[in-house]
């Protein structure tokens, strides 16, 4: 195994773009990290801690995915997702809460989420877990002042994504449900916009303003790789997306069966 091409794909980011990339291959001492510790803006991918929270709060019983939750117009912001254009009173269950949360990224649905877990109770197992530079600070689309954000790491995404590969975020029961809605996320213009053929995409994507992110298990032939590429200072968001596609199909070449195999 060889980081050659991700390393190249990533000396080639355009001049004034930060850029955090880490990436683990399971089951082995293979790592890979580059500017991997850097706090950068978590977009929407913390939201991979919400879900693991949620399935922590599922295992301990203080949450059952068949509650279910009516949304009030309190409840709903703006910014990606569906629910906030639905009805008022509209009822979902948690697990349907979760599922809008990754798979369409719905902003009000995991701020249902955060309400019953408590932002402490998120942090808690981001601690427990060992991403200790991730940190929520506030509902999504209700930002209190120009520098309140909610923080990651690459480091720290790839370490979640681990936990949930490997069935140590919570039982084994909950960990096959959060790869299920992993992977059907529905985002795939980031990492997995050039996955070849056989590798399966597990992800969450983040983004807002300059910021463009993604992280994911990407899960091949020859094993699965935890990725995780932040980026801030694109002009374009577009390019951002387009770079994060190279970086993916360089990760997915690591896992990815050799041609002729």
């Amino acid at each position: 195994m060889s980081w050659d091409d991700l390393q190249h794909v990533i000396e080639r980011a355009p001049a004034g773009v930060t850029l955090a990339v880490s990436a683990r291959r399971l089951g082995t001492d293979q790592r890979f990290s580059m500017r991997g510790h850097m706090l950068l803006p978590a977009a929407s991918t913390i939201k991979v801690a919400i879900l693991i929270a949620v399935a922590e709060a599922v295992d301990a019983g203080r949450l059952d995915l068949a509650q279910r939750a009516s949304v009030s117009p309190t409840d709903k912001v703006a910014g990606s997702g569906v629910v906030n254009w639905l009805h008022d009173g509209l009822t979902l269950t948690l697990g349907d809460l979760a599922w809008l949360m990754i798979a369409i990224s719905d902003n009000t649905a995991s701020n249902m989420l955060i309400d019953r877990l408590g932002v402490d109770a998120i942090n808690a197992t981001c601690t427990r877990l060992g991403a200790t530079g991730t940190h929520l600070t506030r509902q999504f689309m209700r930002q209190r002042g120009p520098n309140d954000h909610n923080i990651v790491t690459a480091d720290d995404l790839v370490t979640l994504l681990a936990a949930i590969a490997e069935d140590r975020a919570a039982a084994p029961e909950g960990c096959t449900w959060m790869r299920r809605i992993l992977a059907q996320q529905q985002d795939d213009s980031r990492l997995a916009r050039h996955l070849p053929p056989g590798v399966a995409f597990a992800g969450k994507s983040g983004w807002q303003s300059d910021v463009s992110h993604d992280c994911a298990l990407l899960t091949g032939a020859n094993g699965t790789l935890a990725i995780a590429a932040l980026t801030q200072g694109f002009a374009d968001p577009h390019e951002a997306n387009a770079f994060l596609g190279r970086i993916g199909r360089a990760a997915a070449s690591l896992v990815a069966e050799e041609p002729g195999a």
